[in-house]
């Protein structure tokens, strides 16, 4: 196993109530490092050398492996049960701390990382998603959520990452991506509630003989089941009826505005907008508005919601 799933796995195991003098201990790792010429040969000495990961980029995986070998050694020293489990988690969350540092700073500031579509900077970019996620306890919050929007209580939802603001890379994520099938999901992590769903993008190319591919796309119901006033009483009941997933959220307060498109093979959408009335942000003027996209089969292709700023 990979490192980083070893860390991880350990690391998200524990509840964070119990990481504590993780400062102190950071220092103590990064005091380490200075040393690790040294710490390589005596890591050679007792580990068997494992194949080397796909980081082809120079982010220190062997400062990762060294770090947790000098606390291992110096914990399994100390006589203390409880001194060793604490020693051992708070060394984990400053090594995952200095990881995701050392990933965030690429990503950000290194010239050969910007090229979003190559390995390099995918692989990269996976990495930092790993190392930032949730607790699992968390993520489970998200993920009920989510089921409780699709009404599938035993879905296969999956952690995608974490957005951090492209204009301060330090600052703390407020929203995490998860999928489900063909969906993206949009969580607010301070709420856990689905803040927006939308289809992932398809992607598409040219093939050497000149024909067209394209990835697999999400089917859509289309069956001229709903009446447009019959559909938007189908997106209120369901925004009060998913509470788990949305939050309590009073339609009331807020004004709607239905709209109904056909696209190009005659399928036909409605648009349901709820309005709140504008107010001053920051100087700015924001209105909050809910909008709920659904097919006339009754099936929703999309959801946001800025109520909240």
């Amino acid at each position: 196993m990979k490192l980083k799933n070893i860390i991880r796995s350990y690391f998200l195991k524990e509840s964070k109530n119990e990481f504590k003098h993780i400062s102190d201990l950071e220092k103590q790792i990064l005091m380490r490092v200075r040393e690790e010429k040294e710490l390589e040969v005596e890591l050679d000495k007792n580990f068997t050398p494992a194949p080397r990961p796909f980081w082809t980029f120079r982010l220190p995986l062997a400062f990762a492996t060294i770090v947790l070998l000098v606390f291992f050694v110096g914990v399994l020293s100390n006589n203390s049960p409880a001194f060793a489990k604490g020693s051992i988690i708070d060394a984990l969350i400053g090594l995952k701390n200095q990881l995701q540092q050392e990933l965030t700073q690429l990503l950000s500031n290194d010239p050969s990382y910007r090229d979003k579509d190559t390995q390099k900077y995918k692989q990269t970019q996976q990495e930092w998603c790993s190392v930032s996620a949730r607790s699992p306890e968390e993520q489970e919050k998200a993920v009920a959520a989510i089921r409780d929007f699709m009404d599938r209580p035993d879905a296969n939802v999956e952690y995608e990452c974490v957005v951090r603001n492209p204009n301060k890379p330090d600052e703390e994520p407020l929203i995490e991506t998860y999928t489900l099938d063909f969906d993206r999901f949009i969580i607010d992590i301070k709420t856990n509630q689905v803040i927006e769903m939308a289809a992932i993008e398809g992607t598409w190319g040219e093939n050497k003989d000149g024909s067209r591919w394209s990835s697999p796309e999400k089917e859509y119901d289309y069956t001229p089941r709903y009446t447009q006033l019959e559909a938007a009483r189908q997106a209120r009941e369901f925004i009060t009826d998913h509470q788990i997933a949305l939050g309590e959220i009073d339609l009331e307060k807020l004004t709607l505005t239905r709209e109904a498109n056909k696209d190009e093979l005659g399928n036909l959408n409605y648009f349901f907008i709820w309005r709140g009335d504008p107010r001053e942000e920051n100087g700015e003027i924001f209105t909050p508005q809910l909008t709920l996209t659904m097919t006339q089969g009754g099936q929703i292709v999309h959801f946001s919601n800025h109520l909240k700023r």
